[in-house]
């Protein structure tokens, strides 16, 4: 090596220079181990980033789950029935039609007309006895709206020679016909033939309204509002 020859040589004054130039040189930290060097591909992340992605993923599946839980929510309250409206429901049909829904409503052996059932007795009694049994049955005697309410009635009992006792009597302190329920007889409405005396009461008669004595025994005729189905009124 060269060292080796060189160190032979005896340096004096004039070849001092070349002694210097010839020895080794030492770089600092020649001798030490250069670290590793990373595949030029390789990624260096932070830790901060890696948490920050994980962050990221819990928070958006907390959103989607957030999101799906809303949306069922609103299903359900737009689906959820209201059984409220069940009774309003079938007053209406019985208000628009005389058919088979007021039909459904009324009691066995009852008619139904518009927004009413109606019961024919099968026998006759004095006037005050037909009010007490229409009380019982949950019902009045019959109160007459209008002229076709009437007619319908009359069609009803048509070909009977009988009268029916209906909800109208003649008071002589007011010296006027009065429903069972205070209201004043609009003459408008119904037209009674006969005479109005004290102990008077008016039945339907073939085609006409007649004042009959309230002691006499006639058949009658009941009244009352139609009902809401069972499961309806369960609800």
């Amino acid at each position: 090596m060269l060292t080796s020859s060189v160190s032979h040589i005896p340096c004096t004054m004039d070849t001092a220079r070349v002694c210097l130039s010839l020895k080794p040189s030492r770089t600092p930290g020649a001798q030490r181990a250069s670290p590793p060097t990373l595949p030029p591909d390789a990624c260096r992340c932070p830790r901060s980033h890696g948490l920050a992605l994980k962050l990221s993923c819990a928070g958006l599946i907390l959103l989607v789950l957030a999101l799906i839980g809303m949306s069922v929510l609103v299903r359900v309250l737009i689906q959820k029935p209201s059984m409220g409206k069940c009774c309003v429901f079938i007053q209406e049909n019985v208000s628009k039609t005389t058919d088979s829904p007021a039909k459904l409503m009324c009691p066995k052996d009852w008619y139904s007309h518009r927004d009413k059932c109606f019961h024919v007795s099968q026998a006759s009694k004095r006037w005050k006895q037909s009010l007490a049994d229409c009380d019982e049955k949950g019902a009045t005697l019959l109160l007459i709206q209008d002229q076709e309410e009437l007619r319908s009635l009359q069609s009803l009992i048509k070909g009977k020679d009988i009268s029916f006792w209906i909800g109208l009597s003649y008071t002589s302190t007011d010296r006027n016909w009065k429903w069972i329920n205070g209201s004043t007889l609009n003459s408008d409405v119904l037209k009674i033939t006969g005479d109005s005396t004290k102990g008077s009461c008016a039945a339907i008669s073939g085609d006409k309204v007649i004042s009959d004595s309230c002691d006499s025994d006639n058949f009658w005729i009941c009244q009352k509002e139609p009902k809401c189905e069972t499961a309806c009124n369960d609800s």
